[in-house]
């Protein structure tokens, strides 16, 4: 008795191959933005602080002059919305795919990155007074010394206080805008040494958007220089790294078109062609033996060459026709 009965549905198609074989893709995408989202939870390290230490005792701003959600639709929303569109364009769905897919693998690794980075380092920001609050008896009469958070008298901020190494803001910035200038200058084709300035200064805007995204946590106290320059760094790095996996690079010769699929299409039959010779016209019958046989001819049914590629003749009644694999590039002679 059979409990299951399965039907054959046949070998799918080459659109389904290609999707199944980068899903595994988008799921490592996906599981790394879920990673960041658990790793956000955890409390992290709290370094011991010095209450003389300046560099810590900048006040704490309530309004950033670069919000988390408005840093997310400029570097975030703001590179895909421009893939989107010169695949549109160029009429490429393939790009977009792959556009897409290298954006949102860079972000997330950028991001799962650096807040493990942060919550490890435990690193205090220059605001961390403001947040902390000390005693007054701290105030009137400072302890030389390292001091714990378990002195402060508000702990409602203390979470973020300790999360200044390395600045999120900045490898947020330097992941989404760096993708988008490697993807541009990809589309201008900035390499083809015919040196068009517009192109330059076109890719110095992503550039200077990242610049001032990082200058203005320091504005804001949030962080130091040191965190805006690694947070940089590991920007530069993960928007590389997303963008090579699907486009090859930029002194490629066809550094504008993303990578072939992983999954070859599919290849029909060999080629029929019929046979010619030299000066005959395609479709004539050369006699292969006997008067006015062609010197080198192969017999039926046997295998020659013919201008370094494979043939396999084939007696096809009176007529004589080749295959051949890969196809000669012009008329072929026997």
């Amino acid at each position: 008795m059979k409990w299951f009965a399965f039907r054959d549905r046949g070998p799918t198609s080459y659109p389904q191959r290609v999707f199944w074989s980068y899903l595994p893709d988008w799921i490592i995408t996906i599981a790394l933005w879920g990673l960041f989202y658990l790793v956000d939870k955890i409390d992290g390290y709290r370094r011991l602080f010095d209450v003389n230490d300046t560099s810590l005792a900048h006040p704490y701003r309530l309004h950033e002059r670069v919000p988390v959600w408005l840093l997310a639709v400029v570097t975030g929303l703001g590179p895909a919305i421009i893939i989107v569109l010169l695949a549109a364009m160029r009429r490429s769905f393939w790009d977009a795919h792959n556009g897409l897919l290298g954006l949102v693998l860079a972000l997330g690794l950028s991001v799962t990155f650096t807040d493990v980075l942060k919550i490890a380092a435990g690193r205090p920001r220059p605001d961390l007074f403001g947040r902390c609050q000390l005693p007054e008896s701290y105030q009137s009469n400072p302890v030389h010394g390292l001091t714990s958070w378990r002195e402060c008298t508000e702990t409602s901020l203390l979470k973020d206080g300790f999360r200044s190494f390395p600045s999120g803001h900045s490898s947020f910035a330097w992941t989404g805008m760096w993708y988008l200038v490697l993807y541009l200058a990809a589309k201008f084709r900035i390499t083809n040494q015919r040196g068009y300035t517009i192109k330059s200064w076109t890719l110095l805007l992503p550039l200077c958007c990242a610049s001032l995204i990082s200058i203005s946590r320091t504005m804001d106290y949030r962080h130091h220089a040191t965190d805006v320059i690694a947070g940089a760094i590991i920007g530069i790095l993960a928007g590389w790294w997303g963008y090579r996996q699907y486009y090859p690079p930029l002194a490629a010769p066809s550094s504008w078109r993303p990578y072939a699929p992983r999954i070859p299409p599919d290849e029909g039959p060999l080629p029929l062609h019929e046979m010619s010779t030299g000066g005959t016209a395609a479709g004539e019958r050369v006699p292969l033996s006997g008067a006015g046989a062609v010197p080198g001819a192969t017999p039926p049914g046997t295998v020659g060459t013919n201008h370094g590629h494979n043939v396999a003749f084939a007696n096809n009644g009176n007529a004589q026709a080749y295959t051949s694999y890969p196809p000669p590039s012009h008329q072929a002679s026997v």
